[in-house]
């Protein structure tokens, strides 16, 4: 573990060396301006991994979730790595200017090494671990799927399949005495040494790691103590009649996040098949998909080990899944039950339109409703030939799989399949494993021929939106039908923190405004910010227009436990919520009402957590204090630099705004280096140049050569086309006279006169396009002013930004000035942060969805011709908001009215 950072090291040491080799075939300036930009979509994909880990261990410190220690060590390095990759990117962008960086994440590194260190005797003694003796505790050894089952089965007691883990220390086994390691390790580092990205790479590697395992054979001890486990199971079976289901069980797959679908099940095996099962399920760990997976999230094969869950295949009359509460209405408290013919996946993956029952969770259980629809297929088991099962129905119909579906009975299709006995009997389980667990349940369950019904798995319920699984149901999200008596103000929003916030409406438009901010109020505000932090632990809610919900805002609104909505599909926030009404925010939903909705406020889900109080959640906690808590607030502080870094969390935050900076200074080096540049041909006031990233021109047209031509067609940047467009548009791109103000007019013709040198060696005539399919560093002059823009653009918000400098002119400071404030009222009733100092303006907007971000850039587009006529036009104070009110109304020819004298 003390070599964390010298293995990270290590490895991106190497690839920067083969990034510089393959820099080498290309120009000079064309490789660095690629290269820079590979630099920063690695922070960019670095910085949202980052956040997707801290998302999961922040749902983790709500305790609900049985997770072991082998996660807290996981989701620690894995944080690690994200955070090396962005501070080595940001030094690579700047010349290595944050060197002191490194540092400070050695300096996090050795503290969490020491958290996380293994413990003595952290390896189970154990190949093979019988339920009855499985508990949470045991997660490490069991991973969490099996620990889950053998709590349930040993202290609450409900009725489980009969069954058995392979533990961590069996994997192990196995791959060592068949030498498989090095196999193993040797086909990925061929993989590590070509392209990551090269997918028939990737899936022949996988097959030879696949045929190298399965064609190992298994332990002589694991076998022995898999047949041992067995003997108990027989009862009056013989042998030969034993089935299970095989499944994965992770360590580190305990998040339902995490690894979802990632790894082999087989069902309905037999004893003599549980060698080739047991193989499968390792394998799977190799498949093209786990590696890809692991790859994109740093995730080292080190991290990992692989548990085994065998647990007696049901063969099942009808299964399901039942929520302990609604799952997406939060004021409806009861339970309910889906249930179909044959084997639950069918319910659960919606191929089938399951019976519901609703029903009273106090006793004795009255059901209230109960909806039983036809359904005219099942999931069963196959009768054995040979082989093994498979969950997967793309081979279902074949008799030696271990399930097929077949059709239901005619006299059975419109019958319901629980009868209420039944439906009550599960209500009971539901309510003990509830109270067990201190938080509403997702449980699967089954009923065998004898009537006997059998949990097999249980996991805390989420309260949300979900989809409509039903079979031939359109894809929705579905949710509770609003309160009643209550006007909706706000419809659709993403949730970054559940929960029900009631309080009166406080507008935030500057940092000033929090300074008066109410206890109790809910926060309305355009778009997210971390520097709300300052107030979250009075507020009672946050609503934001903008932000990502894995974003640093809502990592804090996580932390301190505030419901928080962004994103909005409607309008400004802070005109459909007038500052002091009071409004509820409902956390689940994603809506916000007028006035305070009793039910929702009653109805808050307080739930429990289990975990907390245990030694790995103490673990957890402590670790979790060196990664998730933000320091490094406001970029304007002098405490924002490397050695102000006290968490991961505050590093991330360093790196990302620090890699703004960095590229938006691509403007200087394109018209230092701009030997490959090419000429757009378009009706534009300036001559503009194109140097293109890779995938900023069409593929397939035919390539210009340096210093040749390229026109509207040819370019296919998001991003810059949506400057273009506002360049281009016809009320701003046109040769029409303007008004003119004279005393202005003489004004700026009196300061050319008198300072014909004023402006910036890096004026030139040339304007700069650096572009790439979903970024632009825009560098132009137009006129006397020197203006930048710099944004990226595509699916993700959290990467979405725009940054937007402008300066010069040709007045005198004073009209300058004005002019600069103009342009920042322009931008702050778009949404941009704005910083205006003497004649230069600095903006910026981020965390908008691609549509809105190319708006702005239109509009971005309008302004940088727009602005050519302010200079004589800022003759008072008054003016600069006369300008800045036609711009904003669309009067960009100012046809109307006339500039205050």
């Amino acid at each position: 573990m003390p070599t964390i950072m010298g293995n990270l090291k290590e490895l991106f040491r190497s690839r920067r060396m083969k990034a510089g080799q393959a820099a080498m075939k290309h120009s000079e300036a064309d490789s660095e301006f690629r290269f820079k930009y590979a630099l920063f979509k690695e922070l960019l994909s670095a910085n949202s991994e980052f956040f997707n880990l801290l998302s999961d261990l922040e749902e983790k410190l709500r305790g609900h979730h049985v997770f072991g220690a082998s996660y807290v060590r996981s989701q620690a390095i894995r944080s690690l790595t994200q955070v090396f990759k962005m501070v080595k990117s940001l030094n690579q962008l700047s010349a290595d200017k944050y060197r002191q960086l490194y540092d400070v994440l050695e300096g996090i590194n050795r503290e969490l090494t020491e958290l996380i260190r293994d413990p003595p005797g952290s390896e189970p003694e154990s190949v093979v671990m019988p339920y009855s003796d499985i508990f949470k505790e045991h997660a490490d050894w069991v991973g969490g799927k099996n620990a889950n089952i053998g709590e349930i089965k040993n202290r609450l007691d409900l009725p489980v399949p009969g069954g058995f883990a392979v533990t961590t220390r069996a994997c192990s086994l196995f791959l060592d005495q068949n030498r498989l390691r090095q196999e193993i390790r040797e086909r990925k580092n061929i993989m590590d040494a070509g392209d990551v990205q090269n997918v028939s790479l990737l899936n022949r590697l996988s097959r030879e790691i696949t045929r190298l395992i399965e064609s190992s054979p298994v332990p002589q001890v694991i076998i022995e103590e898999i047949q041992r486990a067995c003997e108990p199971l027989k009862g009056a079976k013989n042998s030969k009649d034993l089935r299970f289901a095989v499944r994965s069980s992770a360590v580190g797959e305990d998040g339902e996040a995490s690894f979802a679908g990632q790894y082999a099940s087989r069902l309905n095996v037999s004893l003599d098949q549980m060698g080739d099962a047991y193989k499968s399920v390792i394998a799977s760990l190799f498949s093209g998909r786990s590696m890809s997976y692991r790859m994109a999230r740093g995730i080292k094969d080190d991290d990992l080990s692989m548990a085994v869950a065998c647990m007696e295949m049901v063969d099942a009359v009808a299964g399901g899944v039942m929520y302990t509460r609604h799952p997406y209405d939060i004021t409806n408290e009861t339970l309910i039950i889906n249930a179909v013919w044959g084997l639950g996946p069918y319910a659960v993956d919606g191929v089938v339109d399951p019976d519901t029952y609703e029903v009273e969770k106090t006793s004795p259980h009255r059901i209230l409703t109960r909806r039983v629809p036809a359904k005219k297929v099942q999931l069963t088991c196959a009768v054995q030939t040979g082989g093994h099962g498979n969950e997967s129905s793309a081979d279902s119909q074949k008799p030696d799989h271990g399930i097929r579906e077949i059709p239901v009975p005619l006299e059975k299709q419109g019958a319901p399949c629980l009868d209420d006995d039944r439906i009550r009997q599960l209500a009971a389980y539901g309510i003990k494993l509830e109270a067990h667990y201190r938080c509403a349940q997702d449980v699967e369950w089954a009923l065998d021929p004898s009537g006997r019904i059998f949990i097999l798995q249980s996991r805390p319920l989420k309260v949300n939106a979900v989809k409509d699984q039903r079979a031939g149901a359109p894809e929705r999200n579905l949710k509770p039908r609003p309160a009643a008596g209550h006007r909706v103000i706000i419809e659709q929003s993403e949730v970054a923190c559940q929960g029900i916030g009631t309080g009166r409406a406080y507008h935030v438009r500057s940092e000033a405004d929090l300074a008066g901010f109410p206890k109790g109020a809910v926060l309305i505000a355009h778009h997210s910010s971390p520097e709300y932090v300052v107030v979250m632990g009075q507020c009672s809610g946050i609503v934001t227009e903008s932000g990502s919900i894995s974003g640093h805002m809502a990592a804090l609104a996580r932390e301190f436990n505030v419901p928080t909505l962004m994103g909005l599909d409607a309008g400004n926030a802070l005109t459909l919520i007038p500052g002091d009404m009071e409004i509820t925010l409902d956390g689940y939903a994603g809506r916000v009402y007028e006035g305070r909705v009793k039910e929702l406020a009653a109805a808050s889900v307080n739930q429990g957590a289990h975990m907390k109080g245990t030694p790995v959640y103490g673990l957890l906690e402590q670790t979790a204090r060196l990664m998730v808590p933000l320091n490094l607030i406001n970029p304007k502080s002098p405490e924002f630099k490397p050695s102000g870094c006290r968490t991961l969390h505050d590093m991330a935050r360093f790196c990302h705004e620090l890699s703004y900076t960095e590229m938006f200074g691509l403007s200087d080096m394109a018209s230092r280096q701009h030997q490959c540049s090419l000429r757009l041909d378009a009706p534009l006031p300036i001559d503009l140049h194109i140097i293109d990233l890779g995938s900023g021109l069409k593929a397939g047209e035919p390539a210009p050569a340096c210093g040749g031509t390229v026109t509207m067609d040819h370019i296919q940047s998001i991003p810059f086309l949506a400057l273009l467009r506002g360049m281009l548009n016809p009320e701003v791109n046109s040769a029409e006279p303007r008004p003119v103000n004279f005393s202005g007019l003489f004004s700026v013709i009196r300061e050319q006169m008198l300072s014909p040198g004023h402006l910036d060696g890096r004026f030139g005539d040339r304007s700069y396009a650096v572009i790439a399919d979903k970024y632009v560093n825009f560098s132009s002059r137009v006129g006397y002013h020197y203006s930048v823009v710099d944004a990226y653009c595509g699916d993700t918000i959290n990467k979405n930004y725009i940054t937007f400098s402008f300066k010069g002119g040709a007045a005198d400071d004073i009209k300058k000035n004005r002019r600069a404030k103009a342009i920042a009222m322009i931008l702050e009733a778009l949404n941009f942060t704005v910083d205006v100092k003497e004649d230069k303006v600095d903006a910026r907007l981020q965390k908008y969805p691609g549509p809105v971000i190319q708006e702005r850039l239109d509009l971005l587009g309008r302004l940088l011709l727009f602005s050519r006529q302010m200079d004589m036009l800022m003759t008072t104070e008054q003016s600069l908001q006369w300008v800045a009110q036609n711009f904003l109304a669309g009067n960009y020819r100012l046809k109307t009215g006339r500039p205050p004298d």
